[in-house]
């Protein structure tokens, strides 16, 4: 609530205008007299100021040559808010001000226009409807924006060069960001290999390592033996042809001797004595026995396959073998990428001084065997030879097995080349590559930018729908409601219209709300403009009276929905003009059903007669008026209701009153003609039927009394006594006794008469 206004200086007519005595504080109900232009509107535009936060709305109206800085303190709730020349140090925005821009803004006395339906739309609608207008608003807003930003998203996409959509890029899983990679290098792969497939098909294979081999096993065996062994093999072979061929076989010995007896002595060969039987069968086991021949045609064959094998042609062979199978590797390496095989030539370098080393002794051993059959052979250089040659083979061996792994692999390469043409191979790289792209960090980030905004857009338009039909569903209930309260202030307020086919409506293009309406006059339809000059319409039809009461009607309806009420400090600046005679009572009915309803009411108004209506109608209230002068322009001032509202009788006997004890001011000759004006008003008034003619001929005070009189309706015995007051009286004045020569009489010659005058008044 408004407790006063403590502070106006350099606003208006408010030239330095400072209050702190208590009789100008504000109560619940103040009200507030001024005449035009002694600065009540100035100051209710003060008050809107305080309410928007407006400081244009203040320095605007500073004092015209002042050179100061306007400042105002408004003290609310005891909290005063103070205006410093630039800004209000804190606002106040619970007030609602029905005044001439009000009027204005809303319900224009010329014609309503689009933007007057806009505001009307915001009256109507409320705080609650306004919000939820505001919020689609910025719903709309904030969605046409993000949309916007997806549109440039999109274009950003189209302009990058994907054959792929924007769902499959968005579509593509995390973990592709590493898989990709490996595809494409086959995809590049494969169309080299697809380039070059005539060419890897003409290709050939690396070979298989024969190591050097020589049977050794027959050499090491014959070089084992020696005579003795072929004696006991001899022997055996005799024993078992006696005991084949011989029936008595104790007796096959002693025939054998008996015929070998009949030789020589000596062997015809050996030139030995046959004639012991144990010579007999070791010459006969040393010269005639086969095994012994075939020994000896084994070391002799040994040794000549032996010499005849080229050690130095095979390892050769083995080195070339290797080298030809690296250029065949190297061949392939573009297609397998690189690929090695074991050193095999080194190999055969280390190898082969061995082997030759070995291979010379072995032929020693088997020559020494071939002299003397029965000497010790040292079977080492044997052994050794065949040791290497295993050794070289194994090494060999694991060399075939890399040739031979190398080969599958070619051979799978071979096989597993596309079928597909480059074409086609082309096309799923370009699909793999648009892949790896999606997870650069420029597309990292539009893609994370397009989701975030597509989200939000789809979030937003849903937010929105659901804020349009709220809004929709909100606004039935309100204009239907609104549209019958207003029609009910106008049938209060007396008008003879009322409004009809209120509803809200959207401007879509400027994404904008206003409320549409026409008016009910004498049952016909009249709408808010018309494109016909002559056809009836607002313009047209209502008359400015009309137009203020419909912005009144408007503005109290609108008041009473708005929320918390009970703290809306509400501020009528001049609720009726001058076109609004007819509606004063219903106007002050209305504001004191409001008043207590609200945190406080206050009502500035030129109008005595409507000043003293709310005053009675609301007794608890404070009244105040505002003076003005040249010199101290306007002030808020106590205004005494009780003396504002006495009548010129009831001041004219105060008048005389005073003038009994005090000479104050009016000269004899103006009291001496109130004398007159005492008894004409008290007569008037209490006998208006009898003396109705009198009056209307404007007869004077002796004729009005002679009437009475006449009629008995006055005591005879003050009589005399009237009438010689009668005579003071009109010598000042006008008055049927023409004869009687004017009496001027002094103040003292008048104190009496003026005694027995407000003596006899209470006894005509």
């Amino acid at each position: 609530m408004i407790t006063k206004a403590k502070r106006l200086k350099n606003i208006g007519k408010f030239y330095d205008f400072s209050s702190s005595a208590n009789d100008l504080d504000w109560h619940k109900n103040t009200f507030v007299f001024a005449p035009n232009a002694y600065g009540k509107t100035t100051f209710v535009n003060v008050l809107r100021s305080l309410r928007d936060n407006d400081p244009k709305l203040i320095r605007s109206r500073k004092t015209l040559g002042a050179k100061a800085n306007p400042e105002a303190v408004i003290a609310i709730g005891g909290v005063n808010h103070v205006f410093d020349g630039s800004r209000w140090d804190k606002p106040h925005p619970d007030i609602q001000i029905f005044d001439a821009p009000f009027i204005q803004a809303n319900i224009l006395t010329h014609e309503i226009g689009h933007e007057h339906k806009k505001n009307i739309h915001k009256i109507i609608i409320g705080e609650q409807g306004k919000k939820l207008a505001e919020d689609l608003s910025a719903l709309k807003t904030k969605e046409k924006a993000k949309s916007q930003e997806a549109a440039n998203l999109v274009a950003q996409f189209n302009r990058g060069g994907f054959t792929l959509s924007i769902d499959a890029i968005l579509a593509i899983p995390a973990a592709e960001e590493t898989a990709v990679g490996e595809r494409i290098q086959k995809l590049e792969q494969d169309i080299k290999s697809k380039e070059s497939e005539e060419t890897v098909q003409k290709l050939g294979y690396p070979r298989l390592m024969a190591a050097p081999s020589f049977d050794l096993s027959g050499a090491k065996a014959l070089a084992s033996k020696k005579l003795v062994a072929v004696h006991e093999a001899a022997e055996r072979e005799v024993l078992a042809h006696i005991d084949h061929n011989f029936k008595d076989k104790s007796q096959a010995r002693q025939f054998i001797r008996q015929g070998l007896d009949a030789m020589q002595a000596d062997c015809p060969f050996c030139g030995q004595d046959l004639k012991n039987a144990a010579d007999l069968l070791k010459a006969y086991r040393e010269f005639f026995d086969e095994t012994f021949r075939a020994y000896q045609q084994g070391i002799v064959q040994q040794l000549t396959s032996i010499e005849k094998w080229n050690l130095d042609n095979d390892l050769t062979a083995l080195i070339s073998l290797h080298n030809a199978n690296l250029a065949t590797v190297r061949q392939w390496e573009k297609y397998l990428g690189e690929m090695k095989l074991s050193d095999f030539a080194t190999t055969v370098d280390r190898y082969s001084a061995g082997l030759a080393a070995s291979k010379g002794r072995v032929l020693s051993e088997l020559e020494k065997k071939q002299k003397d059959p029965n000497a010790d052979a040292d079977l080492s250089p044997i052994d050794a030879l065949m040791a290497e040659l295993a050794a070289l083979k194994a090494v060999a061996d694991e060399y075939n097995n890399e040739v031979s792994a190398f080969t599958e692999k070619a051979k799978q390469y071979v096989a597993s080349l596309p079928k597909s043409d480059v074409v086609s191979i082309r096309a799923d790289l370009t699909k793999q590559q648009e892949i790896k792209k999606r997870f650069t960090l420029e597309w990292k980030r539009w893609a994370t930018d397009y989701s975030a905004a597509t989200k939000d857009a789809g979030a937003l338009q849903s937010q929105k729908n659901a804020k349009q039909k709220e809004l929709e569903e909100a606004g039935k209930t309100i204009f239907d409601t609104y549209q019958k309260r207003i029609n009910e202030l106008l049938g209060t307020l007396g008008t003879d219209f009322a409004i009809t086919g209120l509803t809200g409506k959207t401007d879509e293009r400027a994404n904008e709300s206003y409320s549409d309406f026409g008016f009910l006059i004498l049952s016909q339809t009249v709408p808010l403009t018309t494109r016909q000059e002559e056809a009836p319409c607002f313009k047209n039809t209502l008359s400015e009276g009309d137009k203020s009461t419909l912005a009144f009607a408007f503005f109290i309806a609108a008041l009473e929905k708005t929320p918390v009420l009970d703290k809306q400090i509400v501020v009528f600046d001049d609720p009726l003009s001058s076109l609004d005679e007819t509606r004063r009572e219903a106007t002050a009915r209305l504001l004191l059903t409001l008043s207590p309803t609200v945190n406080q009411l206050n009502v500035f108004t030129h109008k005595r007669d409507f000043l003293h209506m709310l005053c009675d109608k609301m007794p608890e209230n404070k009244t105040l008026q505002v003076r003005s002068d040249k010199k101290h322009g306007s002030q808020f001032a106590v205004l005494d209701m009780e003396e504002d509202r006495k009548s010129a009788h009831a001041r004219l006997i105060e008048s005389m009153e005073r003038y009994l004890g005090e000479d104050f001011g009016p000269t004899a000759e103006t009291m001496q003609g109130n004398l007159r004006k005492l008894f004409e008003t008290v007569l008037k008034t209490k006998y208006y039927r009898v003396l109705a003619s009198d009056i209307k001929a404007k007869h004077g005070l002796a004729t009005l009394l002679t009437t009475l009189f006449v009629a008995g309706l006055v005591d005879v015995v003050i009589k005399p006594r009237l009438f010689d007051l009668c005579s003071v009286a009109n010598g000042s004045h006008h008055g049927e006794i023409v004869d009687v020569t004017a009496r001027h009489l002094t103040r003292d010659e008048l104190l009496p008469l003026i005694r027995e005058a407000l003596d006899l008044v209470h006894k005509v």
